[in-house]
């Protein structure tokens, strides 16, 4: 894969504006595209949407467009507030098989939805029409990383992208392994595997979903959450990811504490 590693984030910045222009939010309290550098790699990440307050009060490793190689999760897995960070590089170091954090920062991430908000209730759109508003934004960032393999964070955000961009009818889903956790009245899927012809990439890959890790990652089943994203990610040839030859930074840039 080509290194975009000596180049100016300028495409990030194109994706930025062109969202803010369609979107009308001019003022990033109120969205966030960027978890992470945006680059050629074989797996994507993609959670439902930004969470916290609109105030400007949240969290982020990066003011601009991420040029020196920052990562949300990474940054901030130390710090309580940011209670999806620790347990997402846990699982990627796990499903990866790395312990190397300049390895983990090279994960890109982003959002179905890049509208914030406190939680799916407030969003000031549907959530459906919040991710229509995305799709062609996020369809660039799709053919920017061009990945082997989509993770998906929530069923929410599974349900979203297939809706938004996979060809009709193309989604198959494996049956096993299904995970599920209580969760109220009726059990909760953790974890799903499925292939879908992602639009924009234009090729059949596949897509795994595991539940939220700030609200799952503390249950018994989550172990075999983590189990079968692994072995996913090995039979798809995405880990372990030092042998793919897919990296394009190594050299540490920008410190972040203690080792995983």
């Amino acid at each position: 894969m080509t290194s975009l590693s000596g180049r100016p984030p300028q495409r990030m910045e194109e994706i930025d504006l062109a969202y803010r222009t369609a979107s009308g939010l001019a003022d990033r309290r109120y969205y966030k595209i960027y978890y992470s550098h945006i680059h050629p790699f074989p797996l994507l990440v993609l959670g439902q949407n930004p969470g916290g307050e609109t105030d400007g009060t949240d969290l982020a490793a990066s003011d601009s467009f991420f040029e020196h190689w920052e990562h949300d999760y990474l940054c901030f897995r130390n710090d309580p507030r940011y209670a999806l960070a620790r347990p997402m590089c846990a699982l990627l170091a796990a499903g990866l098989q790395t312990k190397s954090i300049d390895v983990l920062r090279q994960v890109p991430a982003t959002n179905v939805i890049f509208r914030r908000s406190r939680n799916t209730k407030s969003l000031n759109l549907s959530a459906a029409s919040a991710a229509a508003e995305s799709a062609p934004f996020l369809r660039d960032i799709l053919v920017a990383v061009d990945p082997m393999v989509v993770l998906l964070i929530s069923k929410t955000a599974y349900d979203l992208f297939v809706r938004f961009h996979c060809q009709a009818r193309s989604v198959k889903e494996d049956a096993e392994p299904k995970i599920f956790t209580p969760n109220g009245k009726s059990d909760a899927c953790i974890f799903l595997s499925a292939q879908a012809q992602v639009l924009g990439i234009d090729r059949r890959i596949p897509l795994f979903m595991v539940g939220h890790p700030s609200k799952y990652a503390g249950r018994n089943e989550w172990a075999q959450v983590v189990s079968a994203l692994s072995r996913g990610l090995q039979r798809w040839n995405v880990s372990p990811i030092e042998k793919t030859g897919a990296l394009v930074h190594t050299e540490p840039i920008q410190s972040y504490g203690s080792a995983l």
